[in-house]
Parts: structure tokens; C-alpha cells; sequence
């Protein structure tokens, strides 16, 4: 018997109407993340990876806005049943119900820690702060258990760290204390948004290495969002790949990388640079479109090498299902 995913999301729609015209930043997004796996979301700059992840917490910035779509979230229940699920995209963004999910029952840690921390306040306090808003107890406690975090994702000196400012830590320790501040209330489901672009590659190893941890430890799922596909064949489970704010393929991740259906999957593969070897690097032709000016039919025909005139700028491809667990958007396959 298949289990109920922990989050659905089903054609999503997130627009960004303005003036000089209407963005279609997510257009139709639909997927699924299961508990305890990490589901990896990949796709070149502008494809709408961030602006799904924003959507699925309600914190997409005006005039952004959910035009349709649903995003079904099952929450946890207090005595360890199988839980309620809930609509976000029917919830109020600053509502009761939104805020307590928001932080606690989906955690996110953002693309650059150093933007996303206070200035002004130390990073103790603010992290004493997210967990006071979601969970009993004093302040006395709440530090505690900051240090504690601080302390489990590898900060050095916690007692004296939960002290500092933002500005006076390293990259690495500041998206630790990001992580740390993501984990402060338990979360089933963690969204990470490009959590290592800022890093060195030391670095970026020693946060992966910490979330693979964290999670065997913890049991939440993970949705990471990256445009490095060594990430994610490191990290991942399964894969969608994105493009001009559809998924153009999902599969597990093996079969993303040995067995890709889409065209644009296979160049994203092929542009990955090879260490010992001598062939030159084949980059994606073209450009991502400009976001007032999306082609007619198939968004990726006026960079496919396999474009069908006739039928890839005209019509629009849907998902169809290739074996059990492949979903490709693509007019060969249909």
C-alpha cells in the first residue's frame, strides 16, 4: 500500500503580475516529496526553483501571488497518528495556522545566511526567538537548547558563538547557525534553498555531510533546491528538474543521471565539466527567454536540438508517465 506523501503539490501557479507585463514564475509545478527522502530540485538561474519554495511557505514578495494550484501538507499529529492534511495554498499567508507551520512544521534555510540574519541582533537571540514562538518553556531554556544546536551542527564554542553577531562569523558558521535555526523546532520537511552556492568546497562538503546527518538522525525530508547537479547526484533521492517554471522530468535520481528522457536533462548533463578528460564542454544553446517574452508550445523548442516544427512551438507537452516512477514532458514521448 503507497503511503500519503508528506507534501503534494499539484499544478501550481505562482504569477507575478506588474506593469511592464505577467511573469509566470511557477506555471503548473506539480510533485511529490515522501517522508524521510530529499527530493532534488534542479534548473538553470530564473526557472522558478526559489519561487516554488517560497510559495509552499507563503512568503512569495508582492506582486507575486498563488493563482491556482494546491499544495497538500500532511502535519503532524500530537499523539503519532497519521496526521491531518491541510491546503497551504487555501491558507491565510499570515494566519494562525500558516504561522504555526511556517518555522516549526516546514523549515527553510536560505540562499545567503548573511542577508538573512539580523545585522543588529545577535544570532542567539534570534534563534531564541523561533523557538519560543513554537514551543513552550522560558528563555533560560530556549538559549540552552540554542547553544545545544549550535553545538550539534558543529559550531565551535557555542557558549560564546550564541553571542556574536551575524557579521562576525564565517560563511560556514553562518549557514550552521542557519541550519541550527532551521532544526530548532523539529521540522518534517526541510527546504534548502542553494544551501552551499556561498561556500568553499571544504565547506560545502562539511553542510552536506551535516544535513545527511541530521536528517538519518531526525527522519525529515528534505527538498533541495540547486543548480549543481554533483549535489544532487551526492544528495538527492529523487529529481525534478525544472525549467521556465515547469518540471520537464522526474525520476529517481539514478535514473536522472544514467536513463534522462529530456532533452534539456540531457544537456544539463553534458555541460557538467569532466575531471581527466579532454572533451570540450558542450554548453546549452541559447538562453533562458526572457520572462515577458516565453515562447508559444514546448518553453525549451528554441533551444532543443530534437525540436519538431510544427508541434514543439505550437502545443504545449504534458507530463507523461515512462515505467513506475519516470515523468517526462516531452513530445517524443508522447
Amino acid at each position: 500500500m503507497t503511503r500519503e506523501p508528506l507534501l503534494s503539490v499539484r499544478n501550481l501557479k505562482t504569477y507575478f503580475i506588474q506593469d511592464e507585463g505577467l511573469v509566470k514564475a511557477v506555471d503548473g509545478v506539480s510533485f511529490d516529496v515522501a517522508e524521510g527522502v530529499t527530493l532534488g530540485i534542479v534548473g538553470e538561474s530564473g526557472c522558478g526553483k526559489s519561487v516554488t519554495a517560497r510559495s509552499i511557505l507563503r512568503i512569495v514578495d508582492r506582486p507575486g501571488r498563488i493563482v491556482e494550484g494546491e499544495i497538500h501538507f500532511r502535519r503532524p499529529s500530537a499523539n503519532g497518528g497519521p496526521g491531518r492534511t491541510v491546503d497551504l495554498a487555501t491558507l491565510e499567508p499570515n494566519g494562525a495556522e500558516m504561522r504555526a507551520i511556517r518555522g516549526a512544521e516546514i523549515a527553510l534555510i536560505f540562499q545567503e545566511p548573511m542577508s538573512s540574519f539580523s545585522p543588529v541582533h545577535t544570532i542567539g537571540s534570534q534563534i531564541v526567538e523561533a523557538i519560543r514562538l513554537h514551543q513552550p518553556g522560558g528563555r533560560r531554556e530556549a538559549r540552552d537548547k540554542t547553544i545545544e544546536l549550535l553545538r550539534r551542527v558543529g559550531v565551535s564554542s557555542p557558549e560564546e558563538r550564541v553571542d556574536q553577531l551575524s557579521n562576525q562569523l564565517s560563511g560556514g558558521m553562518r549557514q550552521r547557525a542557519m541550519i541550527a535555526m532551521a532544526l530548532s523546532c523539529h521540522p518534517t520537511l526541510l527546504i534548502a534553498d542553494e544551501p552551499t552556492t556561498a561556500l568553499d568546497v571544504t565547506t560545502q562538503t562539511q553542510i552536506l555531510e551535516l544535513m545527511r546527518q541530521l536528517q538519518q538522525e531526525d527522519g525529515m525530508a528534505i527538498m533541495l533546491i540547486t543548480h549543481d547537479l554533483g549535489v544532487i547526484a551526492t544528495m538527492a533521492t529523487d529529481v525534478a528538474v525544472m525549467y521556465l517554471g515547469r518540471v520537464v522530468e522526474q525520476a529517481p535520481v539514478d535514473a536522472i543521471f544514467h536513463a534522462p528522457l529530456h532533452p534539456y536533462t540531457r544537456a544539463l548533463l553534458r555541460s557538467i565539466p569532466r575531471i581527466r578528460s579532454r572533451a570540450r564542454l558542450v554548453p546549452i544553446a541559447g538562453a533562458v527567454p526572457h520572462p515577458y517574452d516565453r515562447p508559444t508550445g514546448c518553453p525549451f523548442h528554441p533551444r532543443c536540438a530534437e525540436f519538431k516544427a510544427g508541434t514543439c512551438d505550437r502545443q504545449e507537452p504534458r507530463l507523461t508517465r515512462i515505467g513506475d516512477h519516470h515523468t517526462v514532458s516531452c513530445f517524443l514521448y508522447e
